[in-house]
């Protein structure tokens, strides 16, 4: 009986252990060079699911969200560049927030496509890193917030990489 007992205390223990990472830290690895030179493919970050539920994050953030395409359904890794109210403008290869130029010094090339929309309430634009080689809302348009799975807060791999965003 005391050793099912202790089982029953590591099994609930480890319920509680994965239930506050899956909130808080989930681990994910980087897949395809959408982001570049940010994030190359392979590197490993650390998500926070309780950041995007709590509506912590803003335009320069580097979310995961759920997306499902005519290619079948994944998780993808972009920068929000717009939110819920913004206008948002792709013109003359540069982007636009509300009428100011966005800077971006994470990108090496123009941004190809011509945009104009106001984000709407719910929704969120992202671009990823690597604007000739992402699929983003230049071609999926809005994502919705529902769809976000967390927030980036830590790259944690390669080791020599290390950084909190």
């Amino acid at each position: 009986m005391e050793v099912i007992k202790e089982w029953l205390k590591t099994i609930v223990y480890a319920f509680f252990i994965v239930l506050v990472l899956y909130f808080l830290a989930w681990p994910v690895t980087i897949e395809g060079e959408s982001m570049e030179p940010t994030f190359l493919d392979g590197d490993k970050v650390v998500t926070s699911r309780f950041l995007t539920m709590a509506g912590k994050y803003q335009p320069g953030d580097i979310v995961v969200f759920h997306m499902v395409d005519m290619d079948g359904e994944r998780d993808v890794i972009k920068r929000v560049i717009g939110m819920a109210g913004d206008s948002i403008e792709i013109k003359n290869g540069a982007v636009y927030r509300n009428g100011a130029v966005v800077s971006e010094e994470y990108i090496t090339e123009d941004t190809t496509g011509e945009v104009s929309l106001t984000v709407p309430k719910g929704g969120i634009f992202v671009l990823g890193d690597n604007r000739d080689h992402s699929y983003d809302s230049r071609n999926i348009g809005i994502v919705s917030e529902s769809e976000l799975k967390g927030k980036v807060i830590l790259r944690w791999y390669p080791f020599h990489k290390i950084k909190r965003f």
